[in-house]
């Protein structure tokens, strides 16, 4: 999956996986409208749920993290994410979408 250097698209937020750093953009407002819906649920479903819910969830956010990723690399498949992302990059990734995105952490109630 090594993508040779080259000039981005769009700036974004840099998660090292693959053995290279990769920049992770925003979702265009499209992608994002899209997914908001998701988006918003990431962290209460994979900090309560159960081991169905978080592979579930898993399955629904790649897609998501490859929406964003192929703005800068349009070469990069899900296929590929499901194999080269571990659990640590994995939420490097969609915390980037998240933050590329203009998303901001709350706190629970908030």
């Amino acid at each position: 999956m090594s993508e040779e250097k080259k000039e981005l698209k769009f700036r974004g937020i840099p998660v090292f996986f693959d053995g290279q750093e990769w920049i992770i953009p925003s979702l265009s407002v499209r992608q994002f409208r899209d997914n908001l819906d998701l988006l918003s649920e990431v962290v209460e479903r994979t900090s309560t749920g159960d081991r169905k819910q978080v592979v579930a969830m898993m399955n629904a956010l790649i897609p998501v993290i490859g929406l964003a990723l192929r703005r800068n690399y349009p070469d990069v498949t899900d296929d590929q994410l499901f194999d080269v992302l571990d659990i640590s990059t994995f939420s490097q990734a969609i915390r980037a979408v998240q933050g590329a995105s203009g998303m901001k952490e709350a706190r629970p109630g908030e």
